[in-house]
């Protein structure tokens, strides 16, 4: 098998790269973990997903993406065509990039394998412990309940109200009083008793639906101005691009079938609707952020328009659960750094060395959530659209990556290190 982009390998099974044709890039993962691929400076942002959709042998890569921090400290999704160098080093603060879920769903029904399903759980509980999405205390309590059963299992020691103090239950800086978190806390441990015996599965899809339905799900949003000069929110949703004054009116809703197209000029972002004449237009911060923010509505507008002409015609159906050993690899290194632990990938096409641990069904690979492991919280990730992504992608729900694997297992569950 011809190595990639010409690279030798020495009998140590290490390719030697040159800095000025490779690219080592770190990628954080939904659950914290660290990965990192060698690839050729002229890989586009679609082969790195790839390398990442591989590692975690995930099929349905058309609702996720890869995000970085710009100079200005702003979360942007990578446009997948272009080289993810030239992107990273002409825009990003950083070099390391960020995976998650760009194209949310109207239901988490249609999301046929239980790896894409346990992916978009950790998205959305994400999203929720980091304010994205409000919710009230006791739909807090609830979805805390849930996430620490799907998290941790029926195991008796996490029954405690001590235990539960030590993790991350509810949004970050949400519950300032001390006796109110505490009352909360307790409120948790009682529901998590409630829901022994639950499959981790299910209550990952139980989160889901709950989440699903509230208020900021799927949303993503940036400062702009309206025609009359007032501050706004403009943003992507699943209906479509909203509206939100400062002032407490009401949001504006232009619906996806209402509008014709999306464009851009120097700063101004304008909508062509359908049932008007004239466009409806907005200034953005500057000239790249009104491009950017076109662009990621123009893929959400397709994506939507199609995703939704695909529901209506019954092409999604609900898949079974599947759980199964994952294919094993020798052939990566597994590195713990301070930050925690990480794969180091030597090339895009390689697999990450699971152990398991014992007889739970754990593994020890750094695959850990918010609720187990309170020192190292993620960074926040943006909820877009994925600016390069085609109709074809879209339609193809099994979508399956180039060299990626044949199964698509869920091997990341109860990943808590001991």
């Amino acid at each position: 098998m011809p190595l990639p982009f010409g690279l030798k390998l020495k009998r140590t099974r290490r390719y030697t790269v040159s800095s000025k044709s490779c690219l080592v890039t770190r990628i954080q993962l939904l659950n914290g973990e660290f990965v990192e691929f060698t690839l050729s400076v002229e890989s586009t942002g679609q082969e790195c997903l790839e390398a990442v959709a591989q590692r975690l042998e995930l099929r349905e890569i058309t609702y996720f993406s890869l995000w970085y921090f710009n100079k200005q400290n702003q979360q942007r999704w990578i446009d997948l065509e272009k080289p993810l160098k030239k992107q990273l080093d002409k825009y990003g603060l950083e070099p390391t990039v960020y995976f998650g879920v760009v194209f949310y769903v109207s239901t988490v029904a249609q999301l046929q394998q239980e790896i894409t399903r346990y992916q978009y759980y950790l998205q959305l509980k994400k999203d929720v412990l980091e304010g994205r999405i409000p919710c009230s205390i006791e739909q807090a309590i609830r979805l805390a309940g849930l996430a620490v059963q799907a998290d941790f299992g029926d195991f008796d020691r996490y029954d405690s109200q001590e235990f539960l103090q030590k993790f991350v239950l509810f949004p970050i800086g949400w519950i300032q009083d001390e006796r109110v978190l505490e009352e909360a806390t307790q409120k948790v441990a009682l529901l998590y008793q409630n829901y022994r015996g639950l499959p981790a599965p299910e209550a990952e899809l139980l989160y889901m639906q709950e989440v699903e339905k509230m208020e900021g799900y799927g949303q993503e949003s940036t400062p702009a101005k309206d025609s009359q000069g007032a501050d706004i929110l403009l943003g992507a949703c699943l209906d479509g691009i909203f509206v939100k004054h400062k002032n407490g009116r009401p949001p504006l809703v232009f619906k996806w079938n209402e509008i014709n197209n999306m464009t851009h000029n120097k700063s101004f972002f304008a909508l062509e609707l359908a049932n008007k004449e004239e466009s409806v237009q907005f200034q953005t911060e500057d000239m790249e952020t009104s491009k950017y923010v076109c662009r990621m509505c123009l893929a959400r507008h397709k994506f939507y328009k199609i995703n939704n002409s695909m529901c209506l015609s019954g092409c999604f159906r609900p898949a079974a659960v599947v759980l199964t050993r994952p294919f094993m690899s020798p052939d990566n290194l597994y590195v713990n750094s301070q930050n925690g632990y990480y794969y180091h990938s030597q090339t895009s096409l390689d697999r990450s060395p699971l152990e398991y641990v014992g007889g739970s069904g754990r593994l020890r690979n750094g695959s850990t959530s918010s609720l187990t492991n309170p020192q190292h919280y993620m960074q926040p990730s943006p909820m877009s659209s994925n600016p390069s992504i085609t109709g074809s992608d879209v339609v193809r729900t099994d979508y399956v990556p180039s060299q990626a694997g044949t199964s698509s297992l869920h091997f990341f569950r109860h990943c808590c290190p001991l």
